[in-house]
């Protein structure tokens, strides 16, 4: 709180000044969340042989972040509510430091778990936060970059978190992973403060005219005075519910929607990849424990290039056309993968789940991963879509939170080549669904304003059947 009623309010910020502090926050927040959900991948045999881990012991240690990450979530509105969206990310970022270096001296098992919980409720509450911070004190025009930067330097982190992996699992110090996993946080924590205070934070405050200050500073005059009306909008209507939205018969399939694809985004298996694809290489046979590392590494360079090309894709063409790609891609893909692990043998098995799984991420890239939080935003209704956005994010943490915990209980340790494949085919059938739903319920949102399609869904009321 005492954060909020400093003197702090800016009389002018320079744009690259603030464009400058606007990236470092970008860039640390989204590096924080993928280098927390890929730290274990590469090191989790070794933590698994030194503290004499079962597979459901592995789930558990696994899972402990993104169980955190859904407690994190769900408390962000409510905590920022009291401290205000900088604040809060600063005392996250602290949070995910301190538990990082708990993580790295942890002498057992459950004081690993532990911090990995800790670690990921401060990756929860900066998912849910750091995306409205940034959209608040960025310009019109630079929002979509920022939000772009977030998601890539998300993958970044990923990478990175890959690349110290196998450095730390050729050298036995899994340890590294989790004192590496304090910098992006502890960067996070400083970088925050150097912003100015959100204005939204301000004006649910009363301090209409410190808000001002704030976007006449950051966004400039003429953008500033129709920002401060929406904010006041939108503070009127945040008691907007999700139930609200589900009980209207014009936002009944909006809100579906966005809770769809929020699902949509965890059940095609995502998780498997990145939590466990060191597993699942090491079960498709590729040159044991190392070339299932090394391979692991190709995942996260595939998933950042695939990344970068994909902002031209979502720039260029619909939302629909990408899905319907996307999607194809991904059932097809770990199709692919299923029948090397399960009926492939020898030479064929590990080059063909490579592949496949490559092909996979690239698909994944561009569709399932961005364009449902893309197409969540386009279609929900403004009087509801705090609730629905967090109640969205929450179910997408607890739909991570069965894969992380349940695929090493499935597949057993070591890795059964048999059960890999079939939950890959489990996955690829849920894709199948995605794909058949979402071709039939949900309309073009490109190039499309949010008015468009809220008279749309109101002409459907709900009852059609077809895109419009």
């Amino acid at each position: 709180m005492a954060a909020l009623n400093a003197p702090d309010v800016p009389t002018y910020l320079p744009p690259r000044e603030l464009r400058t502090k606007l990236v470092a926050v970008a860039a640390s927040t989204g590096a924080l969340f993928g280098f927390s959900i890929a730290a274990v991948n590469q090191t989790l045999e070794q933590i698994r042989a030194e503290f004499g881990l079962s597979s459901l012991d592995k789930g558990i240690v696994v899972s402990s972040l993104v169980v955190g990450a859904l407690a994190g979530c769900v408390c962000a509105s409510a905590l920022t509510d009291r401290l205000g969206q900088r604040l809060i990310l600063c005392w996250a970022g602290v949070l995910g430091t301190a538990a990082s270096v708990v993580g790295a001296v942890s002498p057992d098992e459950a004081v690993l778990s532990l911090a990995r919980f800790l670690v990921g409720f401060a990756v929860g509450v900066t998912s849910a936060v750091s995306p409205m911070l940034l959209a608040e004190l960025a310009t019109a025009h630079r929002r979509g970059s920022l939000v772009t930067l977030y998601q890539l330097s998300l993958t970044v982190g990923v990478l990175i978190a890959l690349v110290l992996g196998l450095v730390a699992s050729a050298q036995g110090e899994w340890r590294l992973m989790f004192a590496a996993n304090g910098v992006p946080a502890l960067v996070q924590a400083v970088a925050v403060l150097l912003l100015p205070p959100a204005p939204g934070d301000l004006v649910a405050r009363g301090r209409q005219q410190d808000a001002m200050a704030v976007l006449r500073a950051t966004r400039g005059p003429v953008e500033a005075a129709q920002v401060l009306e929406d904010f006041g909008a939108f503070q009127s209507s945040r008691a907007g519910s999700l139930l609200r939205g589900l009980v209207r018969p014009e936002t009944r399939v909006p809100v579906a929607i966005a809770l769809g694809a929020a699902l949509m985004n965890a059940l095609v298996g995502i998780g498997a990849v990145v939590y466990y694809s060191t597993l699942v290489f090491a079960s498709a046979g590729v040159g044991g424990q190392l070339g299932a590392e090394v391979a692991t590494l190709s995942i996260g360079v595939m998933n950042v290039v695939a990344s970068v090309a994909a902002l031209t894709l979502i720039s260029r063409f619909g939302r629909r056309p990408l899905l319907a790609v996307g999607l194809s891609g991904i059932s097809g893909s770990l199709c692919v993968a299923a029948f090397g692990l399960i009926a492939g043998g020898g030479s064929v098995s590990g080059p063909l789940t490579i592949g496949a799984v490559l092909v996979f991420i690239a698909c994944f890239a561009f569709s399932a991963g961005p364009l449902a939080w893309l197409i969540m935003a386009e279609v929900t209704p403004r009087e509801i879509r705090a609730g629905v956005a967090g109640t969205a994010l929450a179910l997408n943490w607890a739909a991570n939170l069965l894969v992380a915990l349940l695929f090493p209980v499935i597949v057993g340790t070591p890795g059964s080549p048999t059960r890999v494949g079939v939950v890959f085919l489990v996955f690829a059938a849920f894709s199948v669904v995605f794909l058949v739903a979402f071709r039939r319920y949900v309309p073009e949102t490109k190039d499309r304003s949010l008015a468009e399609l809220q008279n749309a869904f109101r002409e459907r009321g709900g009852r059609s059947t077809g895109p419009s």
